[in-house]
């Protein structure tokens, strides 16, 4: 059993924050069975500002956009100093997931702010990032990407579901999609309602509001619940389909929130019972939507009639889940290791995905990279013996 040390970022449609996890990872790579321990996490809120600006990097002009690219680099590589410093954190390796812009990945396309020369002229191991751009040119969705990493670290329970900027399940790495928009679309009703918010506190401001059944239809009605199979969800997407359906110059905020709650809950019940299809299931649900009360309440009550059980988590594993599991991803890929499946994206092969990029030295974990090489070159050579065996 070998232990590696790694730092996971994530940054949600939700702009939230940047969440930052440090944990060990213990595994063998010839058995590819792996535990995991959190040791520190961190959520960085992004200032007014910052949040204005990434929630209008899809309006931006090519080189306004470029321009975020490098500012929100730095700003990545300079939370990633402080965290590091400030606990005395001796990383092997770091990967992000990036903030993405873009997602279309019918038209091939997906963007992810966070460029990894900058970030990793910052620090002194490697950085690996843009873990979607491989599977999407490969005609898979490029997400849900967190499955893949369940498949290895939490298969205690029969599904995950992910209640971050958009719903996503994961079925033990099997299987995995978009379920529906959740934060994003709640946390823009909350400061359309109140400025001063950012998202609804235990779902505060939902449980003022009633149901609209006429609104529920429409968004029920939309094609993308039509489905089947890998599929996955976009900004643009919500802002053109959902945005215009939920008006508050026609109906209460608070109305549209308690909708969005029923719309979010109704999905996720249904995605559950089709994927479940046993008696006495369980589900492990994180994100931030799960500090959402209302939510909750209704997502148990619903579940719980199919015989389904939300199983309790530790905060931390409920906020940062995201973040370990990309860190996980990025060891995968320093280990040449198969970290995206097409189960999952739909795309022709699984794959090892990820950037690397090196950090401004190369003699602070000489020791680690050796391991990193020394594993690719034994899982290369035990291919070619069993080619050559096989040909004899």
């Amino acid at each position: 059993m070998t232990s590696y040390y790694g730092i996971g970022i994530m940054s949600g449609t939700s702009l939230d924050g940047l969440d930052m996890c440090y944990a060990e990872f213990t595994g063998d790579p010839e058995t590819d069975i792996w535990g995991y321990r959190i040791e520190h996490a961190v959520t960085v809120t992004y200032s007014k500002n910052m949040q204005e600006r990434l929630g209008k990097a899809t309006t931006l002009s090519g080189i306004d956009l470029v321009k975020l690219h490098i500012d929100y680099s730095h700003f990545v590589g300079q939370c990633l100093e402080k965290f590091i410093e400030s606990r005395n954190l001796k990383p092997d390796f770091i990967s992000s997931h990036g903030h993405t812009v873009f997602h279309q990945p019918d038209k091939g396309i997906t963007f992810q702010l966070g460029d990894g020369e900058v970030i990793s002229s910052y620090i002194r191991c490697p950085f690996v990032c843009n873990f979607r751009s491989k599977d999407v040119s490969m005609g898979g969705q490029g997400a849900p990407l967190v499955p893949c990493g369940e498949k290895f670290l939490f298969q205690q329970t029969d599904l995950c579901i992910n209640l971050g900027g958009i719903a996503n399940v994961g079925c033990k790495g099997d299987k995995g999609f978009d379920v529906c928009p959740c934060n994003m679309v709640l946390n823009r009703l909350t400061s359309l309602y109140d400025p001063s918010l950012q998202y609804d506190k235990g779902g505060e401001v939902a449980a003022t509001g009633k149901v609209l059944p006429s609104i529920l239809e429409k968004l029920d009605e939309l094609d993308y619940y039509k489905q089947t199979g890998p599929r996955s969800l976009g900004y643009e997407w919500i802002s053109n389909k959902v945005f215009p359906i939920l008006n508050p110059q026609e109906h209460p905020i608070p109305d549209l929130l308690r909708t969005f709650v029923d719309h979010i809950t109704d999905h996720i019940t249904s995605c559950c019972i089709k994927a479940i299809n046993k008696p006495n299931g369980s589900v492990l649900v994180t994100g931030g939507g799960a500090f959402n009360t209302t939510l909750m309440l209704d997502l148990k009550q619903k579940l719980s009639k199919h015989n389904i059980k939300v199983v309790d988590a530790e905060d931390e594993i409920v906020e940062y889940k995201e973040a370990l599991i990309f860190a996980f991803l990025g060891l995968r890929s320093l280990l040449n290791m198969e970290n995206v499946f097409c189960s999952v994206t739909g795309s022709k092969t699984d794959c090892v995905s990820g950037s690397i990029h090196h950090g401004t030295t190369c003699n602070s974990t000489p020791s680690l990279q050796d391991r990193f090489n020394f594993m690719i070159r034994k899982r290369s050579l035990g291919v070619n013996e069993l080619r050559i065996i096989r040909e004899k």
